[in-house]
Order: C-alpha cells, then sequence, then structure tokens
C-alpha cells in the first residue's frame, strides 16, 4: 500500500509541518485546581509526540474563567501557569513534534458558570441543547474585553512556545454561537445576516493578528454544517473565505454541536470519513490548508483523501489514543498492529471521572508506569483464553521475553469480542482483536486453536504460570418455564450457534440486549424487550442510547419497561406490570440478555489439582473492554 503522501511536509503560513498528520484536540480533564496542565498531561501529550505526528493540537483551552467547561478543563488566562504550559510544550517538542493549542469559551456549554456564581454568556439567550443552563447575550462592553483577553491568552500561548493558536469556532461553543442563524438572534450589527454574524468572530482574529504580528501562523477550527436547523455548507464556504481574508493560515473542520452530538463526537452510528465530502467543497473555496477528520482510524483512508486531494492535512484525534503510534507503525508498515479507535465514545463520556479512558488502550495515562521492560528470568507462561484480555496478556509476556503459549478452544481468536462485532455497524470493534493478537505472534506467542486446555493437560505441561482468561458466561434468571419455549442468549444468537423463530421475547434491554434486538430486526424478527427498568439502554451513552432507540423505532420493535418476567407457559410471557399480572405473546423464541458473570469454572479445577491461576478480564469480573485489558496488563508487566 501506497502510504507516501502522508509524510509529505507541508507548511501552514511560515510554520514547515514535517508531515501531514496532526494529532486533533480533545479535552483530556486533567488539569489541576488553577486549570493549569498538571505532569500527567505532558507525558500524555509527549506520547502522542512520540508516534510521530508534525504537529500535537493541545485541547481547548479557555480564556476566561467562566468559559471553561469544568474544574478539571484547562485555562490560558494567569502568567502563574507558564511553568507548566512550558513543561508540556517541551514535553511535544522534544518529542519531534511542533506544538499547536486550541484556545476559546463554551460560551452556553458549560454549567461551570453557574458554579462560580454567574451564568453563560453567548451571542444571544439561547440555551445549549444538552446543558440548557440559563444563558444571556454578551453586552458591547463584554465583547471589548473578550477581545483584550482572547489577545492576552494567545500572547501567553506564544510565550509558553506554542508554534500555532487555534481559534476554536465549532461545536456551537461561543464563537460559533455568533457565526450560526441558530444561536445568534441579536438584531444589532452582530447579528442578522451573516455579514452581521461573522463580524464579531473576525474582530476577534483581527485583534490576534495585530497583536501577534503578520508572521506567526493561526488556524481556526470550523463545523463544516449543523445538521439540526443550523448552519449550511454553503455558509461555512463562505466564513472560511472570510477567515482566510482575515489572516487565518489553516482551517481545521469537524463537524456538529451539542445539539448533533453523534456529528460533534461521532459514534460507530458514523462512517468512518463522514466529513471528507464536506471538506473537499470547502477546500474549492480557499487557498489555505484545509486539515480533516471525521472518524478517520484507516491509514489508506488518510492517504486516499490526501491523494484526492479532499483535504490537505489529515487530524488523527482519537485514533490517537486508542493507539498513540498510528503514524510510526504506518511507516514502519506495521499496519497490522494499529489499535483502531472503535468510536465507543467512551473517552467523552467518562473523562470527567479522572480523566481520558480509552477503551482498548490500557496504558492510557500510565504509560510509565505499565512500561514493558525486557524480564532478567524467562519463564513458561501458558494463557488460556484467547479473548482481548488473554491476547493482551500474551502480548506483553512475549515481549517481555517470557515463553508463551495461549490455548483457545475456538478456531480464531477474539472470545466475546467476537460476538460483540456482529450486531449493525460494529464490526470495527474486531480490529482490537486482529491488533492485539498480531503483536503476540510477532513478539513469539505461540498459538493452540481448537484445543481445550484441561487440568489435567496444564499440570502435566508443567508451566512456570497459568493465566486464566476464560473470559465471561451469559446470566440465565431463575424463571419458571413450562418448556414451550427453549431458552436462548445473546451470546448463542450472536455467535450463530442458535437461531430464532419468527416471533422473539428479548428478556432484558441493556446495551447488549438492544444491540441483539437490532441484530434481529434485520431479519425481519418480530421483536419484543421486556426491561425491569422505566427505559431501555440505561447502561448506554446518551448519545449512542439516541441513535439506538431511533433504530429499534424504525424496525418496529416493542418495548415493554417497568416489567418484572415471572414465567413462560404456552408460548407466552407471563411479567408484572404497574402491579398488574399481564401476558404477552405468543412467542416463537425467547433470548435472555441479562448480563454476564465470570465464569470460575477451568481456576476452581486448577485449584483442585494444585495449580494456583492468575485470573484476568472476565474471568475475574464481568466488566468493559478496557477493565479487560488493564487486569491483563496489570497481571504480566512485572510478572
Amino acid at each position: 500500500m501506497d502510504y507516501s503522501k502522508l509524510f509529505e511536509p507541508i507548511s501552514i503560513g511560515k510554520m514547515q509541518l514535517k508531515n501531514r498528520v496532526i494529532m486533533g484536540p480533545l479535552g483530556s480533564a486533567m488539569a489541576d485546581e488553577n486549570h493549569f496542565p498538571t505532569p500527567v498531561q505532558a507525558r500524555y501529550y509527549a506520547e502522542r509526540a512520540k508516534g510521530g505526528v508534525a504537529m500535537v493540537m493541545v485541547e481547548h483551552t479557555g480564556v476566561q474563567l467562566t468559559g471553561v467547561r469544568s474544574a478539571t478543563a484547562t485555562g490560558m488566562w494567569d502568567p502563574a501557569g507558564l511553568p507548566a504550559w512550558k513543561r508540556v510544550v517541551d514535553a511535544i517538542h522534544e518529542n519531534g513534534a511542533r506544538a499547536g493549542i486550541q484556545l476559546g469559551h463554551q460560551g452556553s456549554c458549560t454549567d461551570y458558570s453557574r458554579i462560580l456564581g454567574g451564568e453563560c454568556v453567548a451571542a444571544s439567550h439561547i440555551r445549549c441543547y444538552k446543558i440548557q443552563e440559563k444563558t444571556r447575550p454578551m453586552t458591547l462592553e463584554e465583547m471589548e474585553q473578550f477581545k483584550r483577553d482572547y489577545v492576552k491568552s494567545v500572547l501567553l500561548a506564544v510565550e509558553a512556545g506554542f508554534d500555532t493558536v487555534m481559534f476554536h469556532m465549532t461545536n456551537g461553543y461561543f464563537l460559533a454561537s455568533w457565526l450560526s442563524g441558530r444561536t445568534n438572534k441579536r438584531t444589532d450589527r452582530y447579528g442578522g445576516n451573516l455579514e452581521n454574524r461573522m463580524r464579531f468572530p473576525l474582530e476577534v482574529v483581527a485583534a490576534v493578528r495585530e497583536a501577534v504580528g503578520p508572521d506567526y501562523p493561526l488556524m481556526a477550527r470550523l463545523a463544516t454544517r449543523e445538521v439540526n436547523g443550523g448552519r449550511s455548507l454553503e455558509e461555512t464556504r463562505i466564513i472560511a473565505r472570510a477567515l482566510q481574508d482575515a489572516g487565518i493560515d489553516a482551517i481545521d473542520l469537524n463537524s456538529g454541536s451539542w445539539s448533533e452530538y453523534d456529528w460533534e463526537f461521532p459514534s460507530y452510528f458514523q462512517q468512518e470519513g463522514f466529513l471528507l465530502e464536506d471538506a473537499e467543497k470547502i477546500r474549492r473555496s480557499v487557498h489555505i490548508p484545509i486539515i480533516s477528520g471525521g472518524r478517520i482510524t484507516e491509514p489508506l483512508m488518510a492517504a486516499q483523501a490526501l491523494e484526492d486531494g479532499r483535504c490537505d492535512i489529515i487530524s488523527v484525534t482519537r485514533a490517537m489514543l486508542a493507539d498513540p503510534f498510528w503514524l510510526k507503525k504506518t511507516e514502519q508498515g506495521e499496519t497490522q498492529s494499529i489499535r483502531r479507535c472503535i468510536a465507543c465514545t467512551r473517552c467523552i463520556n467518562d473523562r470527567e471521572h479522572g480523566g481520558l479512558i480509552c477503551n482498548v488502550n490500557p496504558f492510557e495515562r500510565r504509560e510509565e508506569e505499565l512500561a514493558i521492560h525486557p524480564t532478567d528470568s524467562p519463564r513458561r507462561i501458558c494463557v488460556v483464553g484467547a479473548g482481548v484480555a488473554g491476547l493482551q496478556a500474551a502480548s506483553v509476556a512475549a515481549q517481555r521475553g517470557h515463553h508463551v503459549t495461549v490455548v483457545e478452544k475456538e478456531a480464531m481468536p477474539g472470545g466475546m469480542v467476537s460476538q460483540a462485532g456482529v450486531p449493525p455497524l460494529k464490526w470495527e470493534i474486531l480490529n482490537v482483536v486482529s491488533a492485539i493478537a498480531y503483536d503476540a505472534e510477532k513478539y513469539g506467542a505461540e498459538f493452540l486453536y481448537n484445543t481445550t486446555a484441561t487440568p489435567e493437560w496444564l499440570r502435566e505441561q508443567n508451566f512456570d504460570h497459568v493465566i486464566v482468561a476464560t473470559g465471561a458466561k451469559p446470566v440465565i434468571p431463575p424463571i419458571p418455564n413450562d418448556g414451550s419455549l427453549a431458552p436462548f442468549t445473546a451470546v448463542s444468537v450472536l455467535s450463530g450457534e442458535n437461531w430464532v423463530g419468527q416471533k422473539v421475547a428479548m428478556i432484558g434491554g441493556g446495551w447488549i440486549g438492544c444491540e441483539t434486538a437490532e441484530f434481529l430486526a434485520k431479519y425481519h424478527r418480530d421483536i419484543t424487550i421486556f426491561e425491569m427498568l422505566d427505559g431501555i439502554g440505561s447502561d448506554m451513552y446518551p448519545a449512542m442510547r439516541e441513535k439506538m432507540l431511533h433504530s429499534l423505532e424504525q424496525s418496529k420493535v416493542r418495548v415493554m419497561t417497568g416489567c418484572r418476567v415471572a414465567a413462560f407457559e404456552n408460548g407466552c410471557v407471563r411479567y408484572l406490570q404497574d402491579n398488574e399480572e399481564k401476558i404477552a405473546g405468543p412467542f416463537d423464541s425467547i433470548v435472555f440478555s441479562a448480563g454476564m458473570k465470570a465464569d470460575h469454572t477451568l481456576e476452581e479445577q486448577l485449584r483442585a489439582v494444585g495449580i494456583e491461576p492468575i485470573v484476568i478480564g472476565n474471568a475475574f469480573r464481568a466488566d468493559r473492554i478496557h477493565e479487560a485489558l488493564t487486569s491483563a496488563v496489570e497481571a504480566t508487566v512485572h510478572l
């Protein structure tokens, strides 16, 4: 494959970039109580710079205290923070990348103003779709102060050593709220027609350009469009030209706002590369570099987008969380080793609970603590189970120099993730399996497929360590059944072991139950979900849940909530709802999706014959991918 276009140099104004891939900005929620970056953030950005990108764009950083997202968001208004910021810049520069920073203000999209005793300010009074805090229009006097504060922040960034500053003009935040007729309801010279709506953001750009001079590179980030009744693509093309004429040297494109959350932070419901068509059109309206991301996780897609002239630079953001060495592995011909982002959106939704978490990268924020070093005493290690936890354990142990044998009863690796990749649009999760398996084999692990590791065989082999990674098994509630309906599980259906009749009762409406119902609905099955809680998909992230509910509604899946199934009788489901006993049916099949529990079978058998196993992943505790991978690394990195 030809990836050479990715590695061609390019200039943004007077700034030379060594290649055409940058890491885009993404809030990490790691700042200290003063909104200064922490040493953990510096290490986090250093790790991304090591991966070979031309530039690391540091996360959205507030220019005023009332404009930050939360207590853990970064701010650039206090000179006392310069040493901390210089530490971040030095960490990026020392690892071969340019350092940029995105500066802006959340506008109506924050509740932090209220926490501080104030209220949100934006172009007008329109509230954020998601947070819905009271918002007031910024006064003319405050607008002048904002321009002064923005210039101050930019000059601090320059003093800290940043090579470029990016204006945050997207996602419905403060500057974006002026550009969009959906959020700008002003009737003075700053509202109404597009020329007026552009006026204040352009004044901010002009003030900054005057302060930094003609040669310092300035960038702006724009949404290509706001699909829910907001700004159009054609308006964006006009804005892009106006920004270019005002002195902006490059435009970085993303899309959406909190009203179009699946455009701003796209999940797997959005196709990869979904912004490239918009980027290509906007590029025709300017002569400065256009940067585009939009769920680009495949190096092939990135290279072809550049070859086709759809954009000039590729922004890879969440894919850099999943694998900081995405670009370096591409350059080295190791694309099979890349852990691709699976667009689960956990990084976005869980980041306020201690910082970014990537489901497929257990080393995130713990790169030093979990660094893999060669062992002084190689040992014989058997890993039982080739799900993601077993593969991760095998990969780390083999990298350390141990002699690793992986025993898997199935013909291919994957475990439960193999079933997780079956529902519609979920195939990308399978990349995790193939990438970790590739690494394990590369470092010398031996795989025995179609093989059952019995306690007797393991004892005969006399391994130094036995790691049990046999995963979890479905929970089947003890509901009385007269035998008229065969009880299947979501796992057995998704694996192809069982198949259903025309009318299906799905017992459990959590994440797995919803995905299984969606999958079966594509086969024109008549599905009814029975859920004890007041709503289905309660364990899903909000934007994904919204998409899932819409998909189920489109597929005419019936949903029964607040009900407890009491029995299966004569092909029907007897259940309690609102203290009233009811009957639904008849059905042809029942499918349980009532959760998972750790499978301790082999662990107990081994202890019975005198082998003390190391138990990891879902065999220890049923949980999500990140937790399974993390337990595998923690168990083997010092073994």
